[in-house]
């Protein structure tokens, strides 16, 4: 395609110009780029970077992690470490890339790097890079807030992506603790707000141009990158069959596993818009679901998982293992909550915790806009309430009151970068030892995730003020026991059987239930024998 703004094939409003970041200290502009070239491809095949590495190519592994640097919402620097293999190389626009390859030679290692020689965290290279990038994300994001502290469990999360670790786990984590020090080794942060500054994108929508010849295998369209809300309202009424992506965690996948074309890509991660959470004092929706003043946070279509989850944490206290299960660190910074949602997966872990606390959806067409709870907005498997011309602007989290406790469970298969096999959320409201209001939702239990309805009937009046062993053998128990296991007919598959599904979901509302008990167990219920079909 040409690069003339005035081409009858430019769509309208659009810029016509190059992608542009840095790679290391080199600045880079790259035009007529088929949307489904990923960072990994063209670190590797046209750049000539071989540092990251190939390994399961769906963001599993962490072979392939890279950092990107940029400023968030708050303008803010910040270093993300992030699947090169899935994430399209378009979306470096405006950012700073860096392997490990960039940030050191042999003769002066960077101190990330010298923490796992020093530690013997090292073995067959083919891993090791992707674990020195997430370990530099740690340390790059410890040297701005001049902060040397690492605890075992902080080190621990930060490589929750790479789960390929030749050496073992203790030498890597033994160099993760050791590498900071107040004699930091970087770039300055002015001098990275330079560099940021020079490859700023503007504020008018753009495109780099239909692929050009030599991109063989990928699929000819136009990776499309609005600037504005209302630049991306009229580009999905203009083009509505393009494919809204915005960190590609999903529709990677469906380039490095499934081959397919992409088309048209409408990507949304540069809309400055879609990346503010905002608290609103009454959600009209969720408000009279439980009968009094609701607020929520409406958090938009931009904002990654990672920023979602700390922004919602405070709020629920008691979901912090949930969060930290959801994917990896490296996921969490490209995915957004928004598009964990809207992709519709009977096994998403945001669906089930919004269902139970009585999310909604914000839909945006052409400046008009309504709002969805997100129960109405799945229809069926891969199926949703969007009109043509429609996305998801925001979705709304509903903080409830003190008197209703919030959990949420994630069963699979490995603690780190799993799918679920089944997840429960709850939300009970307690009065005077009872359940008075109940929100339940599920995910692996059917082809959506779906709200338990009839379990929630049940839980209405269980006396819950109990010793914790007689709150499990009470026939209120047994009953919303035995609802939650009978309410859906899941499928078997390789993750879990049907039974075990039931089971579980079952066992997993007890365990909530438990919480509220009187000497209240810690959340496992090794210590204490479930309850049987």
């Amino acid at each position: 395609m040409a690069s003339d703004p005035s081409s009858p094939d430019t769509p309208p409003g659009l810029r016509v110009r190059p992608v542009r970041f840095w790679h290391g200290p080199k600045l880079v502009e790259l035009g007529s780029l088929p949307p489904a070239l990923t960072v990994l491809e063209w670190l590797r095949e046209e750049a000539g970077c071989h540092a990251a590495k190939e390994g399961c190519a769906e963001g599993d592994c962490g072979a392939c992690t890279v950092a990107v640097t940029d400023l968030d919402d708050a303008g803010n620097l910040r270093v993300r470490a992030i699947n090169a293999c899935i994430q399209p190389v378009a979306a470096l626009d405006g950012k700073l890339l860096a392997t490990a390859g960039d940030i050191g030679e042999p003769e002066a290692l960077h101190p990330v790097q010298e923490a796992m020689v020093a530690h013997h965290g090292s073995q067959c290279g083919f891993c090791t890079p992707g674990i020195v990038m997430s370990l530099y994300a740690l340390y790059e994001g410890r040297r701005l807030a001049d902060d040397a502290a690492i605890s075992r469990g902080e080190a621990v999360r930060a490589l929750s992506g790479n789960l390929c670790r030749c050496t073992g786990y203790r030498p890597i984590l033994d160099a993760a603790q050791a590498m900071c020090t107040p004699d930091w080794q970087g770039e300055t942060a002015d001098g990275m707000r330079e560099r940021l500054a020079q490859v700023a994108p503007g504020p008018q929508a753009w495109m780099p141009g239909e692929a050009a010849e030599g991109f063989d295998g990928h699929a000819r369209g136009r990776f499309l990158a609005p600037r504005t809300l209302a630049q991306l309202a009229a580009l999905r009424a203009a083009y509505p069959d393009s494919r809204i992506v915005a960190g590609a965690t999903d529709v990677g996948l469906w380039v490095t596993k499934q081959h397919r074309a992409l088309g048209d890509v409408l990507w949304i991660g540069g809309v400055s818009d879609l990346a503010a959470i905002d608290r609103i004092d009454r959600d009209a929706l969720a408000s009279t679901r439980w009968d009094g003043e609701v607020p929520c946070l409406e958090i938009g279509a931009a904002v990654t998982v990672e920023d979602a989850w700390r922004a919602l944490a405070p709020h629920f206290a008691a979901c912090g293992d949930y969060f930290d299960r959801f994917a990896s660190v490296p996921v969490r910074n490209s995915a957004t909550l928004v598009g964990n949602v809207a992709n519709g997966s009977p096994i998403g872990d945001t669906a089930p915790l919004l269902i139970a606390l009585g999310g909604s959806v914000v839909l945006h067409r052409q400046g008009r806009e309504r709002i969805l709870p997100l129960t109405d907005f799945y229809h069926g498997y891969q199926k949703n309430d969007l009109r043509p011309g429609e996305f998801i602007r925001a979705v709304r989290v509903p903080l409830l009151g003190a008197d209703v406790e919030v959990h949420a469970w994630k069963l699979s298969k490995r603690v780190e970068q799993d799918i679920s096999a089944v997840a429960l959320a709850t939300a009970l409201r307690v009065e005077e030892g009872r359940i008075v209001a109940a929100g339940v939702g599920v995910g692996g239990m059917a082809a959506v995730s779906s709200r338990a309805v009839r379990t929630e009937q049940v839980l209405l009046g269980l006396l819950v003020d109990l010793p914790v062993v007689a709150l499990r053998d009470s026939s209120g128990m047994r009953a919303a026991w035995q609802a939650m296991h009978d309410e859906f007919d899941p499928l078997d598959d390789l993750r879990a059987s049907a039974a075990y599904r039931r089971q579980a979901a079952a066992n997993l509302l007890l365990r909530s239930c438990l919480q509220l008990a009187r000497q209240a167990p810690a959340t496992c219920l090794g210590e204490l024998a479930a309850i049987q079909a």
